[in-house]
């Protein structure tokens, strides 16, 4: 099965060892270094080098079925952030009725998670529902918590049922709670959580109308304008996307935003 087949077909797939032992703590060291950075991946130094790793690529456009790749400026690293840890989609039209993202098997927004930290015998990695991107509901799909070890990358679509920081009950470690019961385990019930808890969060897709969608959708929003507004890229690294069959969104024109109609509460989890 291609990596395009399990992903349509589930709505998420791991990828085993993209990375060293020795490549991830160095980005842990990096993130840690990075931790003031308000704008994205592209635009920090040190950690620009996740954005054009061919490895990576490669991962999207097997993933995507395609040699070319849309990148708009949506991507973030997290240092022990807390969630209120419940079930959520990313996409624009996730509260649409009849949406056609939740019809369309190629829907081509995806975001990659690469926890820099071993997950398989720890809580607070990621848990999504299996095959909830064909699903508007939160609600269906079976609970998995993702066992990512240290060198795997995560990648799901924008439309699938995810949360962060899964609760691994120590009695029973391979069993999937949903996250709100979890959260009822106290902690000494649960698996220990490295810490600090790192990732690095990017998303790609494909140039069309849901990548089109998705950025207005951004403008509407407090957190990505403000991700925009702190990014600034050098024409390097451009360059190398480039290189690579990946166009870079620039044309954020923020000025013409009106902050009037952005939401300021809403957070990604």
């Amino acid at each position: 099965m291609t990596k395009k087949e399990e992903i349509d077909r589930n709505g998420w797939i791991l990828v085993k060892n993209v990375f060293s032992t020795k490549e991830i703590n160095i980005l842990r060291e990096e993130v840690l270094a990075e931790k003031n950075h308000l704008g994205d991946l592209l635009s920090s130094k040190l950690l620009s080098k996740t954005l054009i790793d061919q490895r990576l690529i490669n991962i999207f456009k097997e993933c995507l079925g395609s040699n070319s790749l849309y990148y708009f400026g949506d991507s973030s690293f997290s240092i022990n952030r807390e969630g209120k840890g419940g079930f959520h989609k990313d996409s624009k039209d996730r509260d649409k009725k009849d949406s056609k993202e939740f019809t369309d098997i190629n829907y081509s927004l995806l975001r990659m998670g690469v926890y820099l930290q071993d997950h398989s015998i720890s809580s607070k990695g990621l848990c999504l529902r299996t095959g909830s991107h064909l699903q508007q509901s939160t609600g269906k799909g079976k609970i998995v918590n993702v066992k990512s070890e240290i060198g795997d990358v995560v990648v799901w679509k924008l439309t699938t049922t995810h949360s962060a920081n899964a609760g691994v009950v120590s009695l029973f470690p391979n069993f999937s709670f949903h996250p709100r019961v979890a959260r009822l385990f106290p902690d000494f019930l649960k698996q220990k959580a490295t810490n600090p808890r790192i990732a690095i969060f990017t998303c790609f897709g494909l140039k069309d109308d849901y990548a089109n969608a998705y950025c207005d959708y951004l403008k509407t929003r407090q957190y990505a304008i403000e991700r925009w507004a702190a990014s600034n890229y050098s024409e390097e690294v451009i360059y190398e996307l480039n290189k690579r069959n990946v166009e870079v969104y620039t044309d954020f024109n923020l000025k013409e935003i009106d902050m009037k109609q952005v939401n300021e509460k809403y957070k990604q989890i």
